[in-house]
C-alpha cells in the first residue's frame, strides 16, 4: 500500500552504517540531482535515529519520505523488495539485500568488492578513487585510525567516491532522466 502511493520510480537510501566510515557525504547533492532530472522519483530515507539529523534539510521536500528512526530495520528490509533502487554504504540493509534482483548501489568503505560485493546481484560496488588506506577490512568507532576529509569531516574512503560517479550509476540502473541535469 506504501508503494503504490510512490512515484514511478522509488529510490530507498540508506544513509548511514553502524560506524563513523559509514555515511556518505555527498548524498544531498545526488539526492537533489535525482529529484530534478527523475519528476516521478521518490527516495525513502532509512537508518537509525541518529541519521534524523540529515534529513532535516528534506522536510519540505513531498517526494522524499523521511523513515530514519521510524521504520524498524525489518519495516526497511520488507521495503528492499518493492524499490526500484537502493543506495547505501555498506550496511546490515545491502548486505540483506545482496541476492535481490533489485539494483543496488553499495558505497564501499572498509571492504573491497573482492570480499563483500563479488557474489551479489545487480549491484554497483562503489569503491574510493585516490584513497591509500582502503580498503582498511576494520570497523572505525573513533578517529585513531580512520582518515577524516578535512573539509567535509567525513572518512576519506567514503568522501573520495564521487558524486558524479554514483549520479552515472543511477543512470545506468534508472535509465535516462527525464529533465538534462546541469553539470
Amino acid at each position: 500500500k506504501q508503494r503504490a502511493k510512490m512515484g514511478k520510480q522509488v529510490i530507498l537510501w540508506s544513509l548511514a552504517g553502524s560506524a563513523i566510515h559509514k555515511c556518505y557525504p555527498h548524498a544531498h547533492q545526488v539526492m537533489s540531482r535525482v529529484l530534478y532530472a527523475y519528476p516521478e522519483a521518490t527516495i525513502v530515507t532509512v537508518g537509525d535515529p541518529a541519521c534524523k539529523i540529515q534529513e532535516v534539510a528534506w522536510e519540505k521536500t513531498p517526494r522524499v519520505l523521511r523513515r530514519s528512526g521510524e521504520w524498524s530495520i525489518r519495516e526497511s528490509l520488507t521495503f528492499c523488495e518493492y524499490s526500484d533502487l537502493i543506495v547505501g554504504s555498506e550496511t546490515g540493509l545491502l548486505n540483506a539485500a545482496a541476492m535481490l534482483d533489485v539494483p543496488k548501489i553499495v558505497l564501499l568503505s572498509h571492504s573491497s568488492p573482492e570480499n563483500l560485493t563479488k557474489g551479489w546481484v545487480n549491484t554497483a560496488a562503489m569503491e574510493p578513487e585516490l584513497t591509500p588506506c582502503y580498503p582498511c577490512h576494520r570497523m572505525h568507532y573513533g578517529w585513531d585510525y580512520c582518515h577524516k576529509e578535512k573539509d567535509s569531516h567525513a572518512a576519506l574512503c567514503q568522501f573520495n567516491i564521487s558524486a558524479a560517479r554514483v549520479w552515472k550509476r543511477i543512470v545506468e540502473f534508472l535509465g535516462e532522466p527525464m529533465v538534462e541535469v546541469p553539470e
